[in-house]
């Protein structure tokens, strides 16, 4: 088995990353905790594309509880799990490009999975769906850049300050500090449609520089 440097090495490659750089801050942080959590998974040999499902499923399971306290944790179980697919490809060596056409697909489902839980709590649908829109038009933008640019572009282009593992820590946050004040959920809401947007604009910015 691989070890968690060769792991960091081997995603910053997929993704883009020049070969003298790796991938830093809170999204190496995440990937390394994601290298230990599926060892297990690992050596019992599950499948990239069998583990890609537990996210949506605890997604999906956070909208048919009323208890915000579990709602939250399915939540971060489903930021958590949703990089065990990608780790376990990368260590059993089994990347694919089918692949990852499901994973991106599976994203985006379970995205959608986090604002219905934000809209069964009562958030605007009107700030639900402009949120959907900056945030598919990113990850639309960055899969077209790709397909335009070739392996050019990488798979990421630009790290933006929020990605998946941010929008998913957003809204379990959110879900946890309403236990305390009521109105957190819709102030998270609120900052996420902020940083989104400036997220866009940085793969824009990024965008537009590779294609001149």
């Amino acid at each position: 088995m691989m070890n968690r440097r060769e792991y960091l090495r081997a995603w910053s490659a997929l993704h883009g990353f020049a070969a003298d750089s790796e991938v830093q801050g809170i999204a190496r942080a995440y990937l390394a905790v994601n290298y230990s959590l599926v060892k297990p998974l690992v050596l019992i040999k599950f499948t990239p594309n069998l583990v890609t499902l537990f996210a949506p499923a605890l997604a999906l399971l956070a909208l048919f509880t009323e208890n915000t306290l579990l709602v939250a944790l399915l939540i971060l179980g489903s930021l958590m799990v949703d990089g065990f697919d990608g780790a376990v490809a990368i260590i059993r060596g089994k990347t694919s490009a089918m692949g990852g056409v499901w994973d991106g697909i599976v994203d985006r489902v379970t995205e959608l999975l986090w604002i219905g839980a934000l809209y069964y709590a009562g958030i605007s649908p009107a700030l639900l769906l402009s949120i959907w829109v900056v945030v598919a038009t990113q990850e639309y933008g960055r899969a077209k850049l790709h397909h335009v640019a070739g392996g050019s572009s990488g798979l990421l282009g630009v790290v933006t300050i929020c990605e998946r593992p941010v929008r998913g820590l957003l809204v379990s946050l959110g879900f946890l500090g309403s236990l305390v004040y009521s109105s957190t959920l819709q102030w998270v809401a609120l900052i996420w449609l902020v940083m989104q947007s400036i997220a866009l604009i940085q793969f824009i910015s990024m965008a537009r520089k590779q294609l001149r």
